[in-house]
């Protein structure tokens, strides 16, 4: 058994793979597993990677037709048989010492996670690193805790990529990634279920992760994506309601979580989708207050007043938060209208999306355009 396997998600990332992967294979930890899985890329990528497996038997390499991001870590996690479980983003680096690092806490503390700090990195106009102490409020530095009873904990961004995760722990509470094809921040629900998991939790205050900030092909760069989040929180609710064991100590927590990140898409929206999106926003705060899961205590009180008035004054709410932009539809009825009709395009085209996913031509085609990669690979052998 590896000590770690770590699993790298790839698509289209010539352009900074081999630093990545430079940056894996001569980890200080040798007794490591890389599953580098091949989502589908259209440029050199999957080359690359074979090059990098023909040189290293610690590689694996899964090509497999494009699923998204949370199918492509699922296979990862299916085909994973380390210790523990880290993650590297193909478009991110490491520094060559994290993984025998974070295994050392792991071992000494017998914990099921353990997560670090990390580093922003831009390479342009020259490349520099920053440290980003993103665990520093929560006061748990080099401690064994469990983060169901350290409830702030779930508020930290999730960069799944700072840690390592028992992957015993994985496969015993069935943790898994939302499998939305073509979603974005899938890290989203990762997250909350490993901290809602996990019995002994580790944080360090060292960063080891160069979190790349200006790669523009990002899946979070895509502002179009509006109701991804909304899939990470059903996700959410369907692992508590499988859980019974912690839905009764998260569940509130959840609704207070949702608001705060769906609060943080609406503002990053153009205006027309923000109103389409504070629909859906509305209607799953309803809910969650006609079921008793509203609970002052896990808000701050100005998130306590703003999310009591999406519910019971929607409109005004929005008046208030977005009057600058409302300007240009003169009114909230107005823009309601062209919202609908936004709602209803992006509905029947992620039908569209759906229906040509799954057709025999596509598979075809993909099938196809596999073998000039394996006449490549075989020219060069």
């Amino acid at each position: 058994m590896p000590k770690v396997s770590i699993l790298m998600p790839a698509c289209n990332v010539e352009k900074f793979l081999r630093e990545c992967m430079d940056s894996v294979v001569n980890q200080t930890l040798e007794d490591i597993e890389i599953i580098c899985i091949d989502d589908g890329s259209k440029d050199a990528t999957g080359d690359i990677l074979d090059e990098y497996a023909e040189k290293d038997s610690r590689i694996k390499v899964i090509h497999k037709p494009n699923s998204g991001y949370g199918h492509s870590m699922n296979v990862g996690i299916d085909n994973a048989t380390g210790e523990y479980i880290g993650i590297v983003e193909t478009d991110d680096f490491a520094d060559l010492n994290m993984f025998e690092e974070l295994y050392a806490v792991a071992k000494r503390c017998n914990a099921d996670v353990v997560k670090s700090n990390y580093y922003t990195y831009v390479s342009h106009p020259e490349p520099q690193s920053t440290y980003f102490e993103v665990l520093k409020e929560y006061d748990l530095y080099d401690k064994v805790f469990k983060p169901v009873e350290h409830q702030d904990i779930f508020r930290v961004r999730p960069c799944i990529w700072s840690g390592i995760y028992r992957r015993e722990m994985l496969l015993e509470k069935k943790v898994r990634f939302a499998e939305t094809p073509g979603a974005s921040y899938q890290d989203t629900g990762f997250a909350f279920k490993i901290w809602a998991s996990a019995e002994r939790a580790v944080l360090v205050k060292n960063a080891y992760l160069h979190y790349r900030t200006d790669n523009t092909n990002s899946s979070v760069k895509a502002a179009a994506k509006i109701y991804c989040l909304c899939d990470e929180f059903a996700s959410i609710d369907a692992f508590i309601l499988d859980n019974p064991e912690v839905k009764e100590k998260v569940e509130k927590l959840v609704v207070s979580l949702k608001y705060e990140s769906y609060r943080w898409n609406l503002f990053r929206l153009a205006l027309e989708y923000k109103y389409a999106f504070l629909l859906t926003m509305h209607k799953e705060l309803v809910e969650a207050r006609e079921k008793g899961l509203f609970d002052k205590s896990y808000f701050t009180d100005r998130a306590w007043e703003n999310a009591n008035r999406i519910v019971d004054d929607m409109d005004g709410y929005f008046d208030d938060t977005c009057r600058g932009e409302l300007k240009k539809y003169g009114s909230v009825e107005e823009l309601s209208v062209a919202a609908n009709k936004y709602w209803k395009k992006s509905k029947k085209l992620q039908k569209k999306i759906d229906d040509m996913e799954a057709s025999t031509s596509l598979k075809v085609g993909r099938a196809i355009t596999c073998i000039p990669r394996k006449i490549k690979k075989a020219l060069r052998k």
